[in-house]
Formats: C-alpha cells, structure tokens, sequence
C-alpha cells in the first residue's frame, strides 16, 4: 500500500475502529477496496472507500468516500460502487451534491423494496468534524441513499436547499427505509 493508502487506512482506523472487511472492486479500468466497519455507527454497517483518491485528478478532487446503512448490506455496496466508478469512468467534477440516479434502472428490486432512486452525496456530517479531512490532503465525503421525489428536488433547488430541508426534518439518512422528505 502507498504512502496515501496508509494514511487513508490509519485515520480510517482512527475514528472508524477496525475494518471487519474488505473488498476489491474493479470495472476493468479503475480498482477501488471498500472496507467495511461494523462499530463505527450504533447498528449500522459503514462503507468506506479507499483508492478513490488514485482518481483525484480525473474527478478533480482528492477525496474517498464513506456510507454507512442500516440494513441490506451486500446490495448497498453494490450501489455505492456502481456510483463511484460512474463518477469515476465519467471524469465527472465530484464533490458536494453530485447525485447519481438509475438504483431504479440498474437494482429495480432494491429500488421498490426501499424506494430509494439515486445516491448522493454531500459534507461527512455524521461523524465528527475532523473525520472530514486526512492529513490536510484527501477530503472524505458521504453518500446516501435518496427517493426519486428527493431527486426531483435536488435537481431543481439544488443541493443546499436540499440539505437544509434534511436538517430542518431531521432526517437520518442512514435508514434506507426511511421516509423521502419530500
């Protein structure tokens, strides 16, 4: 592992614990590992990337990206992924309120199970403050799961808006079946 690999590990293991898995992703072009932690959210399972970072220059940020869920694990991975390396193998600007839509298209099942549309992305704001940002260097993001009313939205108002309706309802956005706000 890289200098960038180990320091992403260790603050990872800082504030997260121990990973309890890890798994390579790969789309023939780009390979991303998600780790998983089991203890860093009460009753929740957190995805955290590492690689993505390898990317920086064509996404144009240095950055990984962290989601955590309550239930349904193996399908959430699965979507988290595809959203990385669509970011990725499209070259797209990433960072805050970048929604990437087609859970209904690509896991239909998982899509009417949950109602859940798109995944999206925005500050780490579910851990603490310095969790966000690695050595200065790499900024650390979260995904989660929105509806397609949600999508509409964010779309439409953009994402502070979004973000403020989510805090004015206080909504957690770590249950999948949870309730669009809109």
């Amino acid at each position: 592992m890289n200098n960038m690999g180990e320091m992403i590990l260790d603050h990872y293991q800082k504030y997260l614990g121990e990973f309890i898995g890890a798994e390579s992703y790969s789309d023939n072009e780009h390979q991303i590992q998600l780790l998983g932690f089991d203890k860093a959210i009460e009753n929740c399972l957190l995805f955290a990337t590492i690689g993505l970072s390898k990317y920086s220059e064509s996404i144009n940020n240095c950055c990984e990206v962290i989601m955590a869920t309550d239930s349904d694990y193996n399908q959430c991975a699965e979507i988290f992924m595809n959203a990385i390396f669509y970011v990725v193998s499209n070259k797209m600007n990433f960072g805050r309120g970048v929604l990437i839509d087609g859970i209904d298209n690509n896991f239909e099942g998982f899509s009417k199970q949950h109602n859940k549309a798109a995944v999206y992305f925005t500050e780490s704001y579910v851990l603490p403050e310095n969790f966000s940002i690695i050595e200065g260097k790499c900024k650390v993001y979260m995904g989660f799961l929105v509806s397609q009313k949600e999508v509409g939205y964010v779309k439409k108002y953009g994402c502070e808006q979004f973000e403020e309706l989510l805090e004015e309802k206080n909504v957690d956005v770590i249950n999948i079946d949870r309730k669009s706000v809109i």
